[in-house]
């Protein structure tokens, strides 16, 4: 029989030697007589393991290039950060899927010295100030989606939260580089505000993936099926997740973490 690829796939996660987490697919396949692991910017970390090995054994093996993985996560956010740089418009206008918004974004030059932004009229965001400094209209339009986020995913996520039964302690809006959110053992759930360029599939299920790790603070087989139970789309939905930073404008792209 010739060898194949198996089109199911298990879901896991890894903590990395950085701090940062990655969740992954495991792939089983007849053809591989050892493990793979590739990572790229469009799919993120895949694993291909050898039909019938043992999943610890695979998440042993994949934990000991833990270290790899995390240089060549840092790797990829250094070309982006490249990418950014190298983008040099200020922005005219939006989108915020999430929301269903489009903005228009006006520049007025001021005397001064620093740069702000704030809603002028509906659909319209006024950026003042200093404003040929095109890093500090940035950072501003960054600080007024936090803001907004802050606006709009609180009651969301409240409302997520009592359509599921799941219960959250507090929550915040972050500005993170590489996690859509995130989950404290104290229950305390922080979304990142650059959700608002996603689709409104994809912010709830990130919401019901934060809110189902107030009870399985992990990524295990029992915490795939209480998701599944909350989301049935979770696996397609994981899966989008993997291309979902390409959605993002590069002037929303800089920010290191922020909480308000």
């Amino acid at each position: 029989m010739a060898g194949r690829s198996h089109d199911d796939r298990q879901l896991a996660h890894l903590d990395l030697p950085d701090g940062r987490g990655i969740d992954f697919a495991i792939r089983s396949s007849d053809k591989a007589r050892s493990l793979r692991l590739k990572i790229s910017a469009r799919d993120g970390l895949t694993v291909t393991a050898p039909g019938g090995m043992d999943r610890a054994r695979v998440m042993q093996l994949v934990a000991s290039k833990a270290q790899w993985i995390a240089d060549r996560l840092a790797q990829f956010d250094a070309v982006r950060q490249l990418i950014g740089d190298a983008v040099p418009a200020r922005p005219q206008a939006f989108d915020l899927p999430a929301l269903a918004e489009s903005w228009r974004v006006e520049y007025r030059e001021t005397r001064a010295g620093t740069v702000g932004a704030r809603t002028d009229q509906p659909g319209r965001v006024v950026v003042m100030g200093a404003v040929e400094d095109l890093g500090a209209c940035h950072a501003a339009l960054r600080r007024w989606l936090a803001r907004r986020a802050k606006e709009t995913l609180g009651p969301w996520l409240a409302m997520v939260a009592q359509q599921t039964g799941l219960r959250y302690t507090d929550w915040g809006v972050k500005n993170q580089r590489t996690r859509w959110g995130s989950c404290t053992r104290q229950g305390c759930v922080s979304l990142n505000c650059k959700l608002l360029f996603l689709n409104r599939d994809q912010v709830r299920y990130v919401m019901v993936h934060e809110l189902c790790h107030t009870l399985e603070l992990n990524h295990s087989i029992r915490y795939w099926a209480l998701l599944r139970q909350f989301e049935p789309k979770a696996d397609a939905l994981h899966g989008s997740m993997r291309d979902a930073w390409a959605l993002v404008p590069a002037w929303a792209q800089r920010g290191s973490a922020m909480v308000l």
